[in-house]
């Protein structure tokens, strides 16, 4: 996970972003065009992770500036900016899933012993070094409801705040938390399972005549 940003830095940041959007509301479309520019590959990976088409990704991207662009009047400068977008782009990713009832696409590029994708509590993120581990926990992620993928994605591959999540998803923080844990319970168990089953196999061969 990429560290964030000194706050100092991360504050005149995010004062830079809202000054665009509020720039936006009153008629400044340069202003929008840079906002845009500033948040265009951010929204595309996110997005990336939640859809399974590129063709959906693209359509979604487009239509998450799209939509911002029209409820610029509900920005009122308290929120984070991509706390506001991002809620816009989700939002576009669970439509189209209900719409096409697609599946979810596996993170080839998720690294669970790089996040705080596991309790770290827990040992099981050790086997996480394993690439074959990493291509099954993938695969169990695409078989997560979207109401739990949305919050794991957002606080375990995003790196976002608890409270960051339940904002962009409209959730309170229990429900958000509740969410992300349940996600997290889930792959833990499966991931138990599977190195029961390997430790079983292991066994066998070695008892085998």
């Amino acid at each position: 996970m990429l560290p964030r940003p000194f706050p100092m830095l991360a504050s005149v940041a995010v004062s830079s972003e809202s000054d665009l959007l509020l720039r936006a509301r009153e008629g400044d479309v340069e202003a929008y065009a840079e906002f845009v520019r500033v948040f265009e590959r951010r929204v595309r990976a996110l997005l990336g992770r939640l859809l399974s088409d590129e063709r959906d990704v693209e359509e979604a991207a487009q239509d998450t500036f799209v939509q911002a662009w029209r409820n610029l009047a509900r920005f009122r400068g308290d929120s984070q900016p991509f706390t506001w977008l991002y809620r816009i782009a989700v939002n576009e990713a669970l439509q189209r899933t209900r719409r096409k009832k697609l599946d979810l696409r596996s993170l080839d590029d998720l690294h669970p012993g790089d996040s705080s994708f596991f309790d770290p509590r827990s040992n099981v993120d050790t086997l996480a070094e394993n690439r074959e581990l990493s291509s099954f926990l993938a695969a169990k992620l695409r078989e997560l409801p979207f109401e739990y993928r949305a919050p794991l994605v957002l606080r375990d591959i995003e790196g976002w705040s608890n409270q960051e999540v339940a904002d962009a998803l409209e959730l309170s923080l229990p429900a958000a938390k509740s969410r992300i844990h349940r996600a997290r319970s889930q792959l833990r168990d499966v991931v138990e399972v599977r190195r029961n089953q390997e430790a079983s196999d292991s066994s066998q061969d070695t008892t085998a005549p």
